[in-house]
């Protein structure tokens, strides 16, 4: 009799402690704060700083046109070999991925790095290549410099070998993140996924908690 009682007592605490054990993970899953694999926030969201470039629909774009919605920006150029299309066909496979409440207030903004050829026209035809929402900005060397200094993204030319206007432009491949008040708020670097991972759905995930745990 007294090893049944035993035996059943020791039941009843192995089945307390599991339920314990079972009550603390969904405690943890459900209420725990969920962590980004890739995007850092910044300490101190910073302003952007003034400038003024245009639209490649010839509309005037500065610092307040990241105001009221959350902002994908990356900085490339049309002739760009693979990075850069690599980067925007990503960046639009995201877009695809997020809710719909999250993808209509998020705009995606492509900055050239190379002013001098990126014209209007040519912008107008690469950026809406990958998603007829995109940006595409053409804001002049000086104007461009402003903007990159603030966000903090170098850009410089590579000249070709036979030809001086056959150059590339080496530049920061980091995807930045803007607030609805206009801030430098977060950043990303695509080589950093993890074996195994999946680029474009790590950042959708990233970038839905991001928008979770903001103020806005």
């Amino acid at each position: 009799m007294q090893k049944n009682s035993a035996f059943a007592r020791m039941i009843f605490i192995i089945s307390a402690v599991l339920a314990l054990v079972a009550g603390v993970m969904s405690y943890q899953l459900l209420f725990a704060p969920k962590e980004m694999q890739m995007m850092r926030t910044f300490g101190e969201p910073r302003a952007i700083a003034p400038f003024e470039g245009k639209t490649h629909n010839g509309e005037t774009f500065n610092q307040e046109s990241f105001v009221g919605k959350w902002s994908i920006v990356f900085f490339g150029f049309t002739t760009c070999p693979d990075v850069c299309p690599t980067a925007m066909s990503n960046i639009n496979q995201v877009m695809q991925k997020l809710p719909e409440d999250i993808a209509s207030s998020t705009q995606v903004v492509m900055v050239s790095v190379d002013p001098e050829r990126d014209t209007l026209e040519r912008l107008n035809k690469y950026v809406p290549a990958f998603n007829k929402d995109f940006i595409g900005i053409n804001a002049g060397l000086e104007e461009t410099r402003k903007l990159t200094e603030s966000i903090g993204v170098t850009f410089y030319k590579i000249p070709g070998h036979d030809d001086p206007d056959n150059y590339l432009v080496e530049h920061t491949a980091r995807w930045f993140i803007i607030d609805p008040l206009g801030r430098r708020y977060a950043l990303l670097t695509p080589d950093e996924v993890l074996p195994g991972e999946d680029l474009v759905s790590t950042v959708a995930r990233d970038f839905e908690i991001l928008r979770e745990q903001s103020e806005f």
